[in-house]
């Protein structure tokens, strides 16, 4: 009997759901091993041992990093992209980017989460640009603090989330966890609420974070400012008060700033939040800022959304960021 088939020869481009699943299909590269030319290197933290309501963000790193390999199918290709909605030709071959893992995480141990983290985050930022996928919202603390190791001077924080993340001590959960990190970040030398930027803040905080608005010198715009004065105008005026006095900003994206009619997969929804749209163009005027050293995208729970939905937005904000600051 003749075996008549064919061998298939490795010519042909792999599909987004083949292969090693990182973020925009990029090489892999441990922390220490990048180069300086690296552009962004991509961080993974698969933990939520610090949520109060729904688990599942432990599997929002891997989930992001499926969804933006259908990006890449396109913006990957050697002849690049055009991306219709800003209009602008993308090619992702013109920058460098690794993709450096997960970092370490013990399941229901945030202290010594934290510490890895923090580590890990510093090593990537030594040397390039670092995006951190998570998590739950905790995960920006040590993250910050990690970023903040690797500059000089205060820095900056701009902030999309439905909610503050400022509560200091709680009687349940107490100092650390995911209702905490700007707090925790307030405590930090190089952090402070004086140069705190919040967008899309929404529904119920605690009674006296009016108190800690007027005292610290927080700029929130809620998302009813957003509604009635546009999201790009809220942005200008985040950019310019975190920037303040600073010569870095950190970004930090809480998935559930969006409404849950666009991203349901998240452990804390909340009605009433921006569009997918409003978030695209933040991202892309975020982009344009050259002091933000560091973005993390947080709270992406992908089981609690069996559409997919959020995990798309979460990768397609990420890339308009990348793009606009790279392209």
């Amino acid at each position: 009997m003749t075996n008549d088939i064919t061998h298939p020869t490795s010519s042909l481009p792999e599909t987004s759901m083949a292969g090693v699943q990182t973020f925009f299909g990029a090489d892999t590269a441990a922390p220490e091993d990048l180069k300086d030319e690296t552009d962004v290197g991509f961080v993974g933290v698969p933990f939520d041992g610090s949520v109060s309501r729904r688990p599942g963000t432990r599997y929002g790193p891997s989930a992001i990093r499926r969804a933006s390999n259908w990006i890449d199918m396109f913006a990957g290709h050697p002849a690049g992209a055009h991306n219709v909605d800003t209009d602008r030709h993308v090619s992702y071959d013109d920058i460098i980017i690794r993709d450096c893992g997960d970092a370490p995480t013990v399941p229901n141990d945030v202290e010594r989460t934290r510490d890895h983290v923090a580590a890990y985050v510093q090593s990537v930022a030594d040397r390039a640009f670092p995006v951190v996928l998570g998590g739950d919202h905790y995960i920006t603390y040590p993250s910050f603090a990690g970023f903040t190791n690797t500059v000089e001077g205060d820095v900056g924080l701009i902030h999309l989330d439905a909610h503050s993340d400022t509560m200091d001590d709680e009687e349940l959960y107490g100092q650390h966890w995911h209702g905490s990190p700007m707090a925790r970040i307030d405590d930090l030398e190089q952090g402070g609420y004086e140069n705190h930027a919040m967008i899309g803040i929404r529904a119920y905080e605690r009674a006296d974070f009016p108190d800690i608005v007027e005292e610290n010198g927080l700029n929130v715009s809620y998302a009813r400012d957003v509604r009635e004065r546009g999201v790009i105008t809220c942005v200008e005026e985040a950019i310019q008060h975190a920037t303040d006095g600073t010569d870095h900003v950190y970004l930090t994206v809480d998935i559930d700033v969006v409404d849950p009619s666009f991203a349901p997969g998240t452990g804390t929804p909340e009605p009433g939040g921006i569009s997918s749209a409003e978030l695209l163009a933040a991202m892309d005027r975020l982009g344009q800022c050259s002091s933000i050293g560091a973005l993390d995208l947080m709270e992406v729970a992908p089981r609690l959304d069996p559409t997919d939905s959020t995990q798309m937005l979460a990768a397609m904000a990420v890339s308009r960021f990348i793009e606009r600051r790279h392209l």
